[in-house]
Parts: structure tokens; sequence; C-alpha cells
């Protein structure tokens, strides 16, 4: 099912249409639960803040807006797959955390997310499947995910959630609507404008809408980083300055 993924993914989103694959991966992908160390994230954010600053950074960095930044980088290759698979081909991909593994590109960005072959979705036949549509990512990956970049040191847990209702939000745009059933569940459970609200789902209160776009409630402090702009009209704050 994943190279069936891969294939009906928009040319708009190839940066991420190998975000999840099947197997092992490199020599230092890491399986998502050893995150949970401190000294294994630290290691893996260090990476990330070496490539943001090609290694020449010395000063501290904020390390809230270091997290919820690198948190982009990991919910972009998370939602492009899983989303494509929900909206084009009407199934999840097994993507439970602790069941799944993170592989970081040379720049040490999250790059792809590796389940098992054997994982339901990933071509055998198993007895169990992952839970359905977003409702199930959001429950067996999303939630654990906040909880880690909580708990290492991240900023609150409603800009790690505006982080993937902004991400979640534009790759649903990019797959286009429709009729299948996954469209409404999205819709919904990002409060868009004229959709029941998800009940349960921080996704839901995570962004504003509007006649010139969605916009977050909560700014995602990518912009206390050195050199890295905020997300413009997405930003709260830019739009409470009147820019």
């Amino acid at each position: 099912m994943i190279d069936e993924v891969a294939a009906r993914v928009p040319d708009s989103l190839t940066a991420y249409r190998s975000g999840v694959a099947a197997g092992p991966g490199a020599a230092d992908a890491r399986p998502l639960a050893a995150l949970r160390d401190p000294a294994v994230f630290d290691a893996t954010l260090a990476a990330f803040c070496g490539g943001l600053f090609d290694g020449a950074r010395r000063d501290p960095v904020d390390r809230r807006a270091l997290v919820s930044y690198w948190s982009q980088f990991y919910l972009a290759a998370l939602a492009t797959p899983a989303l494509t698979a929900l909206i084009r081909l009407g199934r999840p991909l097994p993507l439970a955390f602790d069941r799944t593994s993170l592989e970081l590109d040379a720049a040490g960005r999250p790059a792809r997310l590796l389940v098992e072959p054997g994982e339901p979705g990933c071509g055998r036949v198993c007895v169990a499947g992952p839970r359905p549509g977003l409702a199930g990512l959001v429950e067996d990956h999303l939630r654990p995910f906040v909880a880690l970049c909580c708990a290492q040191g991240g900023p609150a847990p409603r800009v790690i959630w505006g982080n993937a209702a902004v991400i979640l939000d534009y790759v649903a745009g990019e797959l286009g609507g429709g009729d299948a059933p996954a469209c409404a569940e999205v819709a919904s459970c990002l409060g868009r404008c004229g959709a029941p609200v998800c009940a349960g789902t921080p996704l839901a209160q995570a962004l504003c809408p509007g006649a010139a776009g969605s916009r977050r409630r909560t700014c995602c402090l990518r912009s206390r980083l050195p050199g890295i702009p905020s997300c413009g009209a997405l930003c709260p704050l830019e739009r409470c300055a009147g820019t």
C-alpha cells in the first residue's frame, strides 16, 4: 500500500512523497519511542540545529522555538502520505507512534517515518489494522508526538497542535475536495467553515478559518530563531500588527 500512496501524492507535495516507507531505513534510524530518552532527543535536536545553522551557531537558541520548528518538518513528512492514503485510497497507514521509526536527512531534518514490513497496510495480510480515519492518526500518533515535544522542553501543546493543524490543512487543500468520506472528516477535525466540529481533537481549536484563509490561534515561535522568517499571513502576531 505504501507504494500506492507515493504514486498518488500530487506534484505540489513531492518533497514528502516518500515521507513514509517500509523497512529498517538507514543505520541511524531510530524508533520514535527512543526519543523519550532526553539524551536521544537532545542528539536529534542538535543534529537539526547544526544543519539549520550549518554548524556555525555558537549562541544558545530558544529551545521551545527549535522544537516547534523541528516538529514542522516532522509533521510535513507525516501528513503528506497519511492524508494521501486517507483521502485518495480510503485507507489509513500503520503509523502507531510506538511502532514507527524516524530517519533524518543529511541536514538532520526529519525525512521519513519507517514502519515494519509486517505492519498492517504494508502488503501482508494481518488480522489487526490501524484505527480508521484522521481520528485514528490523532489518537495513535499525534497525541503521543505532542506529548513527546512538550516533555522534552518544547512549547505548550497548543503550539504543536497548531503546527499539525496548519500542515494538515495545507496538505488536504493540495489533495483537493471530493466526496470521499475522509474529506468530510478532515474538514470536521480541522474545524473548517461549514463543517461540524469534531469533538475531542485540539486540531479543531488550532485555526481561525476566514474568507482570506485560515490563520493560527497561537504563534509557532519560529521567528525567534535567527534568520528564520515568521509564517506570514498564518501568524496571529502579524495579523494583530496589521501586516
